[in-house]
């Protein structure tokens, strides 16, 4: 086994490593359970202050 077989074994198992953990996070969002908290968060921005400057 030469240098460049094991780079490229190497580089295929990085894109194998990067698509499952790419199809977790949006598996993880598009979770039923999860669809609540990501709601609010997302409204973080649009909530009104209670404190006065």
């Amino acid at each position: 086994m030469d240098l460049q077989s094991l780079i490229e074994g190497a580089r295929s198992l990085w894109v194998l490593w990067l698509m499952l953990l790419f199809l977790g996070i949006v598996g993880w969002v598009l979770w039923p359970r999860h669809t609540k908290q990501i709601e609010e968060h997302g409204m973080i921005p649009f909530k009104d202050d209670d404190k006065e400057h």
